[in-house]
């Protein structure tokens, strides 16, 4: 299932754990009777898998998306010889790859080393690099926005506190949803709707996180990536925790970045650090569901979800 998000005003960060929380708040506000045996069958077998969000274009009538860069091998100081210093500065602000480019580096028809050389044939707006040049204004980034503190007894200003999110003008959001279970798909779409009437993320009185969505179909994911069935490798759309074994089948070939989270309780408890790998990490692909759940905090436990959304590739590619 993909789904399109068009954020009507500051809107968070949504990686896939944040949406997974999102969603099950919704199911749980919604379907109090089902949410147990829900997160009892994520242990083992998830009924469904989401990806990250990621921005796309509305342009002409032509929705452009975009995904993850690609995380390639970093050492290979060849690479860094060929062009000018200023372009590795320049491509090192790139976030995201605009489709066509997305999948010629999954299928190994594009290096990043191709794209670095040919750089200037390229078009980077914001975070996102894009095949050419197009005539719109885009605003994609994170900002600051200051708030008024205010008593609710005198009604009188007591000072101003800031809150962060991402603004967008012209650009929205979307993510994919890989259901298991079929039945899940109804509880997935209402928590959709539910999120969509209350807002996303905390500031929600503040008329921050409101969006509307539309669902395309459930469609084949074959559909858009095309890869096949000879391809030993997947790169992750998601947050990724790997289990041991997962870790154990690292090898030269695999590419990835490493990154860390630390949540609150609603009561304040410092929960234990999460490391994951970053949506764009390339790893060995040998089966359906790759990474797992994990609780963490002892007060007011948590659950942190951290299944890969893996789309078949090729190892890291550097020639």
């Amino acid at each position: 299932m993909l789904v399109y998000l068009k954020p009507l005003s500051i809107f968070p960060q949504l990686h896939s754990d944040t949406l997974f929380g999102a969603i099950t708040y919704a199911i749980n506000e919604l379907y109090p009777e089902k949410i147990t045996d829900m997160l009892e069958a994520f242990k083992d077998n998830p009924p469904f898998i989401l990806s990250s969000t990621l921005p796309f274009i509305f342009n002409k009538d032509k929705i452009i998306r975009f995904y993850p860069k690609v995380i390639t091998k970093q050492s290979n100081e060849e690479s860094r010889i060929i062009v000018d210093s200023k372009i590795f500065k320049d491509y090192k602000k790139v976030s995201y790859l605009e489709e066509d480019i997305f999948l010629k580096m999954i299928k190994g028809e594009l290096s990043e080393k191709e794209i670095l050389s040919d750089y200037a044939n390229y078009e980077r707006k914001k975070t996102l690099l894009l095949n050419e040049k197009l005539d719109i204004d885009v605003s994609f980034g994170e900002n600051i926005i200051p708030n008024n503190s205010v008593n609710r007894v005198s009604n009188e200003t007591e000072g101003i506190f800031y809150t962060n999110g991402i603004e967008f003008k012209n650009i929205g959001l979307f993510f994919f949803v890989d259901f298991n279970d079929e039945e899940y798909i109804p509880l997935v779409k209402a928590a959709l709707k539910f999120l969509e009437d209350r807002g996303f993320g905390r500031d929600i009185t503040n008329g921050k996180g409101q969006f509307v969505h539309e669902i395309e179909g459930y469609i084949s994911f074959e559909n858009i990536f095309n890869i096949g069935d000879d391809f030993d490798y997947f790169l992750t759309l998601s947050r990724y925790i790997p289990n041991n074994e997962e870790l154990s089948k690292i090898n030269e070939y695999s590419s990835y970045e490493i990154d860390s989270k630390r949540g609150k309780s609603p009561a304040g408890e410092i929960r234990r650090q999460i490391r994951f790998f970053k949506e764009g990490s390339i790893f060995p692909n040998y089966k359906k569901f790759y990474g797992r759940i994990i609780e963490s905090g002892k007060d007011s436990p948590a659950v942190e979800y951290g299944y890969a959304f893996p789309i078949k590739c090729k190892g890291n590619r550097e020639d």
